[in-house]
């Protein structure tokens, strides 16, 4: 078993078998095999021997011109004790600006058109080979592209001997089942899992005949699963040239990883090399979930060409969001008293606007149930972010109006079962990612959809549509809020956003529930005269700052995506605007700092909000933002 499944609360999960199936909402442990991994050894494994090893695992690897253009790539196998001489190369021999670029922040090398590194003494009859590689797809569906060739001949050139052609690793065709070919010389294999713009494991096992009865033969294997034999290959397969690229591929293919064993190894250590370079290389290990059922094959298997068809990782592909889910937000803020009810906020960073969902999936049988728990407690095997961060957040559609890209981490989750057979769950997850300094929007976003861009010819407006102007003047830039008459066509330039007689306003035009309340509490300094009395002393010259909520209840989708595009442009810190109701009549600059949002059902949405008096000058602030134009001088 992987030892993922020791943080789980769940049981009867197993290791991926392909040649069982299996029902929607099943959860596989998948691995590439079940055999242990193993580090390719330096001395090999009973008659056999390491005979070369090339990967960008150390910057020793490579020698490099000084525009860290390869020269050539050391074997990790050292040949010969001599200090100076101790590694055989593939050396760049051709032309010096075709000498490929090593970026040492990627853990492989990439090999375009006639870029090629080359070596040779690597003779040997009978040779196990691995190779994982990453070919780019080209535009010609049919054109053939070089993984690496053997070769007599003791240098870059083409071959040129009698006794025989090359030994080529090939590939072509179209990305789908039955139409992709691995090409052994001019043997082709119909390749099991996508061969473009994904990561394969190529093993190659050849043997001389001397060794066995079926005489020469390569088997080929393709991640782990066998596609055939390839009789009597050609001679160059027998000679100790290799050359690396020569891809015909304008856009690339990376090597990671290449080494490759003297004589032939059993089918343990083939499993156990192997299973090194899936877990080196490749994300796919760990929990997959199926999103319908699934048939017995190993195309059906998550590296599968119809794999992505059946199973998942993506939650959305699983479940989809009930009502009642809900986001909460509130700014953390630096916030300094100046004395006399005068203050300061200043936002602490660039998401400092903490944004906190409770997603509700109701109604969920036991398989389900027991799917979603799974996939809640296993969030933190995720791959790691980078090597500065911790594990990435789950990509997921929030319910409207918010982004459909968001990464959220889950927290808490909460499981009930009212009636048999059926669950209901509740997890709260937060989002840490989102800039509130992002021109686009924090959650709710600019989407040219739901939120557009203007322009003189964009037709089609209702009440509280939202659109976002774009100026060279910062202060007419931002979003608006249509207030005027539905309308089908254009809006003159006179109505429009910036016009003299707009029907758009930046304003906070949004009413209030009519059942609202507004406690107020004077800020009084007050002695106490021992033995005597008190003393009571206002604090200040502004001592009656309100601090109140507000209650916007069963408001349609368009109404609740202007609101809350309101209060996600103002970040929590920006200062706006406020007429208080009856019987104040006052207009006020407030700020809000925090407000909720539930998504009761459809077209019904409860927003609360908190707003904080602010007493200053309101237009002196200073607000960030990202949109810059880069111009050529």
């Amino acid at each position: 078993m992987s030892y993922l499944l020791s943080g789980l609360n769940i049981q009867n999960i197993s290791e991926y078998d392909y040649t069982q199936s299996y029902n929607k909402y099943d959860i596989i442990d998948f691995q590439l095999n079940t055999e242990k991994s193993i580090y390719p050894s330096y001395t090999g494994l009973g008659g056999t021997g390491l005979l070369f090893w090339f990967n960008n695992e150390y910057i020793e690897s490579f020698d490099l011109d000084l525009n860290n253009n390869i020269i050539s790539w050391k074997n990790k196998y050292a040949i010969i004790e001599d200090e100076d001489q101790q590694y055989a190369n593939l050396l760049q021999l051709s032309d010096e600006t075709l000498r490929p670029f090593v970026n040492f922040d990627n853990n492989y090398i990439e090999l375009f058109e006639d870029q090629f590194l080359s070596g040779s003494g690597f003779d040997c009859p009978e040779k196990t080979i691995f190779i994982c590689f990453n070919a780019s797809s080209n535009q010609d569906n049919n054109s053939v592209q070089n993984i690496f060739r053997f070769d007599r001949e003791d240098g870059w050139a083409e071959s040129n001997f009698g006794t025989g052609p090359s030994g080529y690793l090939r590939i072509k065709g179209k990305d789908s089942l039955g139409e992709s070919k691995i090409i052994i010389d001019e043997q082709e294999f119909n390749a099991i899992c996508p061969i473009y713009d994904t990561l394969n494991i190529i093993t190659l096992i050849q043997e001389s005949g001397t060794s066995g009865p079926s005489g020469p033969v390569i088997t080929i294997r393709q991640n782990g699963k066998e596609l055939g034999n390839y009789y009597d290959y050609y001679s160059g397969w027998l000679s100790g040239f290799i050359k690396l690229g020569d891809t015909n591929n304008s856009n690339g293919v990376k090597y990671y990883d290449m080494f490759c064993f003297s004589g032939v190894l059993s089918e343990s250590e083939l499993d156990s090399y192997e299973k090194y370079l899936f877990e080196e290389y490749f994300d796919s290990d760990g929990l997959y979930f199926a999103k319908k059922d699934v048939p017995a094959g190993f195309s059906e298997s998550p590296l599968g060409y119809t794999g992505s068809d059946y199973w998942t990782r993506n939650i959305d592909d699983l479940f989809k969001l009930s009502y009642g889910s809900s986001a909460e937000f509130s700014a953390k803020l630096s916030k300094s008293n100046f004395g006399d009810g005068y203050q300061s906020n200043i936002s602490r960073n660039i998401n400092s606007l903490n944004s906190v969902f409770s997603l509700n999936y109701d109604g969920l049988t036991d398989a389900q149930a027991k799917c979603l728990i799974t996939y809640f407690e296993n969030t933190p095997e995720a791959k790691v972010k980078s090597l500065y961060e911790g594990f990435s957040g789950v990509s997921m559609n929030l319910f409207q109006p918010y982004k459909k890209n968001a990464e959220l981490y889950f927290l808490d989750i909460d499981h009930s079962t009212p009636y048999n057979n059926i669950n209901n769950i509740s997890i709260k997850a937060e989002s840490l990612y989102d800039s509130n300094l992002d021109y686009r929007g924090m959650l709710v976003q600019l989407d040219d959809l739901n939120i557009r861009t203007y322009s003189d010819d964009l037709e089609g407006f209702e009440y509280n549509d939202v659109v976002y102007v774009e100026s060279v003047l910062f202060s007419e830039r931002g979003y608006y809020y249509y207030t005027g008459a539905k309308t089908n066509g254009v809006i003159s330039e006179n109505n429009g956003p910036l016009g003299n007689d707009s029907h758009f306003t930046k304003e906070f035009y949004f009413k209030q529930d009519v059942d609202y309340s507004i406690p107020e509490q004077i800020r009084l300094v007050n002695i106490d005269y021992e033995s005597s009395t008190k003393e009571y002393l206002k604090d200040g010259i502004n001592y009656n700052n309100l601090e109140f909520d507000l209650s916007f209840s069963n408001r349609s989708n368009k109404e609740a995506r202007a609101l809350l595009k309101f209060f996600d442009d103002k970040a929590g810190f920006k200062i706006f605007r406020y007429t208080l109701p009856q019987p104040y009549n006052k207009e006020i600059d407030v700020y809000c700092p925090e407000w909720s949002h539930t998504y009761n059902f459809y077209n019904n949405n409860d927003i609360r909000v908190k707003f904080t008096q602010f007493k200053a000058k309101s237009l002196e602030f200073t607000n960030f933002n990202t949109k810059i134009d880069f111009v050529s001088i």
